[in-house]
């Protein structure tokens, strides 16, 4: 659960006009963890943003899912985006594909990863500077005490 790593995604999705799928995914992550006492606030605000006629970020689900979304609207609890947030992740998720680790994108992207964006963030420069910054090789690190000299393990005599 990476803050950088979720951003630099997000700008490369902004980029590919995909980006309303992953806050669509977040807010549903949000309902599903949040406060108890605000799911219906956050349902409605979830429909307003991304299911609602003329959404300002509408995300595309199927008309069965978006059906079974609505139904359950009526009754809002921490699960009823469950389909739709499952139809994006479909949309979005390439089968196979282990993460960024490295990178400590892996929780977000195991859940969230794109069939097309996906693997063209991972050739962008966003990705490989981010690549860059996250791996410091040993040698680049400064010691506390130059003249203090690197322990070697040896293993213990029979």
């Amino acid at each position: 659960n990476d803050p950088l790593g979720r951003a630099q995604l997000l700008e490369f999705l902004k980029k590919e006009f995909s980006a309303e799928n992953l806050s669509f995914w977040e807010a549903c992550e949000e309902l599903r963890y949040g406060e108890q006492s605000r799911i219906a606030e956050i349902v409605d605000s979830i429909y307003q943003q991304f299911l609602a006629p003329g959404a300002t970020r509408w995300v595309n689900i199927d008309s069965k899912t978006m059906e079974r979304t609505l139904e359950g609207i009526k009754t809002p609890h921490c699960y009823v985006m469950d389909d739709a947030q499952m139809h994006i992740y479909m949309l979005m998720k390439k089968v196979g594909e282990p993460g960024l680790g490295s990178a400590g994108l892996g929780r977000i992207l195991t859940s969230l990863l794109a069939q097309d964006s996906y693997p063209r963030f991972l050739k962008s420069d966003l990705y490989k500077n981010l690549l860059a910054e996250a791996i410091i090789p040993p040698e680049t690190k400064k010691r506390v005490f130059p003249f203090m000299r690197k322990q070697r393990h040896s293993s213990p005599s029979p």
